[in-house]
C-alpha cells in the first residue's frame, strides 16, 4: 500500500504541473495531502463499527480511497470522479475485488447508489461564479428532493455535495467532510447549518488554524465537519476543535441548541465575552467609502490636476489607500485639505450640466476611457461624471487585513477629505466635539484583536475581513 500510494502522489504531481492553478481552482480540485486524509478517515472509522460500504464521491485520484484502504480491509469502496484524466488515474490505482471507481457526475448518479454506512471527501470546492445556471438549477433541484433544503444561488458546489451527499446514509451513517471554514459565516451557509443542525447530527467540527492552509494553492481556511445521520435534540452535544485535527489544540463541547445561537461558529475558540452589551452600532452610523468605478480616472494628487487645469473648486480632498496610511490622525491645514496627503478626487455636482463646466475639465471628461464611461458605476448615476457628494466621516477604518497584531485600524479624520472603497466610514449619531470623537478613535484602537476579528470573517492566507454591519455589531463602549 505505501508504494501504490507514492505512485498515487507522483501521478497527483504529474496532472498538477499540466494543468494550472485556474483551472484546478475552477473546478473546485485541492488534492488531499494524504497524512490528513488518513487522519480523517481514521476518526470517521472509530465512529462506525464494522463499516459495509464507504463512498468516496469526488475521489480524484484517491488520497481518502488510499487512506481507507490502508485502514479497513473488508468494507467495499465506491469513488466517484467527473474528470476523465484524474478518474483514469484512480481507476487504474484502486480497481479491485472490492473497489469501484465510477465516472461520472456525482448528481447524475444519486438515484442509483445504495446507501452508505461511511463518507469521507474532499469535494469539490467550486464557488458559484464558476456554476452555471443549469448547473445551478440541477443540483439544487437534486439537493433539494433529497433534503428537502432549497439553497441560494450564491451557494458553491460544496453545498450541494454535502446536502445530496449526507442524504446516502444509512441510519447513523458517518460523514466527514473537509470544507472551507467560511461555510459557517456566510449567507448561503444559513441553510446548511439549519439542516445539519436539525436533521443530522454534528458530531464534531474541527477548524484548522487560519495561517495553517490546508491546501496550498487555494486561499481559503478549512475544517471538518463529521455528522451523523441521526436526529438531534436541542441537548445533544457536539465537539468543537481547533489546531491539528489529531491532536487539537483546543476543545470544547456545546449544546445544538447554543451552536444555533452562534453567528460565526469559526470564531468559536476566540471569541471574548464582553462586559457590555454596547456596540460601536450605538455610537456611529457606518457606511462604505466612494465607489467611482475607476479610481485611476477620478483620483489624481491634487498638482497633477492643477496642471490639467483643473483647480480646486472641481476637487475634493481624498485619502490615499490605506498601504500609504502611516499616521492614526490625518492632520489639516486651513481650507481642510491634509497636511501630509495630497490625493484629490474629481467631485463635479450632479446639478453641473456639461455646457456649464470649464473648457480644460470638459477635455479631461473627454479623455475617458469608453470602459470607464459605460460602466455599470457611471451609467448608474444621474451625470455620469458626477461621483456621489459625501460628507467626510471624522473616523474611518480600515476593513481588509492580514496582521494578527492589529487586523482593523481606526483613523481620525480632522480634514475634508472623503474615503473610497478601501474603508469604511464612522459617522456620529449623536452631536460630539473634536475632543470626545479624539477619545473615541483612541478607544476604538484600543479594541483587543480577537475582539474585531471575531466579528469579522477570515478567508484563507490570513486576509481578514470587516463588513459593515459587522462593525456595527462590535462591542464596544465609550465612558
Amino acid at each position: 500500500m505505501i508504494g501504490q500510494e507514492l505512485n498515487r502522489q507522483k501521478l497527483q504531481l504529474d496532472y498538477d504541473s499540466k494543468h494550472n492553478q485556474l483551472e484546478r481552482n475552477t473546478k473546485g480540485q485541492f488534492a488531499t495531502p494524504y497524512e490528513l486524509a488518513l487522519q480523517i478517515t481514521r476518526d470517521a472509522l472509530s465512529r462506525v463499527e464494522s463499516p459495509e460500504r464507504f463512498l468516496e464521491p469526488s475521489c480524484g485520484t484517491g488520497a481518502f480511497i488510499s487512506a481507507f484502504e490502508e485502514l479497513n480491509s473488508t468494507a467495499s469502496i465506491t469513488g466517484i470522479e467527473k474528470d476523465v484524466p484524474v478518474f483514469e488515474i484512480a481507476d487504474e490505482l484502486w480497481r479491485d475485488s472490492r473497489t469501484e471507481v465510477i465516472n461520472a457526475n456525482f448528481f447524475d448518479t444519486v438515484e442509483t447508489l445504495p446507501a452508505f454506512d461511511l463518507l469521507v471527501t474532499n469535494p469539490p470546492y467550486s464557488r458559484h461564479h464558476h456554476l452555471s445556471s443549469a448547473e445551478k438549477k440541477e443540483y439544487g433541484a437534486i439537493a433539494g428532493k433529497m433534503s428537502g433544503i432549497k439553497l441560494s444561488q450564491l451557494a458553491g458546489l460544496h453545498a450541494y455535495f454535502i446536502l445530496a451527499g449526507t442524504m446516502l446514509l444509512k441510519s447513523e451513517g458517518i460523514a466527514s467532510w473537509l470544507i472551507p471554514s467560511e461555510l459557517f459565516s456566510v449567507n448561503y451557509g444559513k441553510k446548511i447549518k439549519e439542516f445539519i443542525t436539525s436533521e443530522v447530527t454534528v458530531e464534531r467540527i474541527h477548524f484548522f488554524d487560519n495561517d495553517d492552509l490546508q491546501f496550498s494553492d487555494a486561499l481559503v481556511s478549512s475544517c471538518v465537519l463529521v455528522i451523523r445521520r441521526k436526529k438531534p435534540s436541542p441537548e445533544t452535544k457536539v465537539q468543537i476543535t481547533a489546531g491539528r485535527f489529531d491532536a487539537p489544540s483546543k476543545s470544547d463541547y456545546v449544546t445544538v441548541e447554543e451552536l444555533t445561537k452562534i453567528e460565526k461558529w469559526q470564531h468559536y475558540f476566540n471569541h471574548q465575552a464582553s462586559e457590555t452589551n454596547a456596540t460601536i452600532g450605538d455610537y456611529f452610523k457606518v457606511k462604505r467609502g466612494l465607489s467611482t468605478g475607476a479610481e485611476s480616472f477620478y483620483t489624481r494628487e491634487r498638482e497633477e490636476w492643477h496642471k490639467l487645469g483643473i483647480d480646486d473648486e472641481w476637487l475634493i480632498p481624498v485619502l490615499p489607500a490605506p498601504r500609504y496610511m502611516r499616521d492614526n490622525i490625518v492632520a489639516t491645514d486651513e481650507n481642510g485639505w491634509p497636511k501630509d496627503y495630497g490625493r484629490a478626487l474629481l467631485s463635479i455636482p450632479n446639478t453641473c450640466n456639461e455646457e456649464d463646466l470649464p473648457a480644460s475639465l470638459m477635455d479631461y471628461l473627454d479623455s475617458c476611457p469608453s470602459k470607464v464611461r459605460n460602466g455599470y458605476t457611471a451609467t448608474h448615476r444621474k451625470k455620469w461624471y458626477s461621483v456621489e457628494q459625501r460628507e467626510p466621516a471624522p473616523i474611518v477604518c480600515t476593513y481588509m487585513s492580514r496582521s494578527n497584531d492589529q487586523p482593523f485600524r481606526f483613523v481620525r479624520n480632522k480634514t475634508r477629505a472623503v474615503v473610497t472603497t478601501a474603508y469604511l466610514g464612522l459617522y456620529p449619531k449623536h452631536n460630539l466635539s473634536d475632543e470626545q470623537i479624539d477619545r473615541i478613535c483612541s478607544s476604538l484602537n484600543s479594541i483587543s484583536a480577537d475582539t474585531l476579528i471575531s466579528s469579522g470573517r477570515e478567508y484563507g492566507g490570513g486576509l481578514r475581513k470587516l463588513e459593515p454591519k459587522e462593525l456595527l455589531s462590535v462591542p464596544f463602549d465609550f465612558n
